[in-house]
């Protein structure tokens, strides 16, 4: 992860929302379809046009996501054509299967959700650090084995309504994709955490879904 610049999906027609779609919602409105998505790589500013935007092939779902619980609150996106890596577009490390990260460590976090809840999204990308928090800390938020927590028990930064999928990146000898935001109750109140996926244990269904696609390319 170099600078501040960071990996954007968004419809290709945009929306006034202050969060993401749901699955249900998603195909009810028509945006499970690849051909309504974009991706803008290596950006800070939401863009205002379509100019450089990547087209997205495939959208795969998790098989037994449940939005009322938030089970399995993750997918997958697959662009048409590979991205360029340069100063401002470079790659970010998956954790191993099951590796786990100290309690107390400070991670990134960046998103163009709004600043306040309820309110609207944000023009230029935010970045905070958050400290990752135990799972004791945690117990009582509904947690599924697939989420961890990050955020300041006294309140502070933390993730807020359209940063849903963003990333929880932390550092080590290099960074890391540790989790992807998935819900929080309020935008960084006390005893009210961000909830992300953890990227550690859904990683087994991430490498089975492209080892699939590379076997149906062949």
């Amino acid at each position: 992860m170099r600078g501040e610049s960071r990996v954007m999906l968004r419809p290709r027609q945009q929306e006034r929302r202050s969060g993401p779609f749901q699955k249900e919602e998603a195909v009810r409105r028509g945006y499970d379809q690849p051909l309504l998505w974009a991706v803008h790589a290596g950006i800070t500013d939401q863009p205002l046009s379509g100019s450089g935007a990547l087209s997205v092939e495939k959208i795969i779902y998790h098989a037994n996501y449940r939005p009322r619980e938030m089970h399995y609150n993750i997918a997958l996106v697959k662009i048409k054509l590979p991205l360029s890596f340069n100063d401002q577009v470079a790659p970010i490390c998956l954790p191993s299967y099951g590796e786990s990260f100290e309690d107390g460590q400070m991670c990134l976090i960046s998103g163009w959700g709004a600043t306040v809840d309820g309110g609207e999204a944000s023009v230029s990308i935010h970045t905070a650090r958050v400290p990752l928090l135990s799972s004791r800390v945690c117990c009582g938020l509904g947690l599924t084995p697939w989420n961890i927590c990050a955020g300041f028990s006294e309140g502070g930064a933390g993730t807020c309504q359209g940063d849903n999928g963003g990333p929880l990146a932390c550092q080590g000898s290099g960074w890391t994709l540790v989790g992807a935001a998935s819900w929080a109750e309020s935008c960084g109140q006390k005893n009210k955490p961000g909830i992300y996926t953890s990227t550690s244990k859904a990683f087994a269904w991430i490498q089975q879904q492209m080892e699939k696609e590379e076997q149906q390319q062949h």
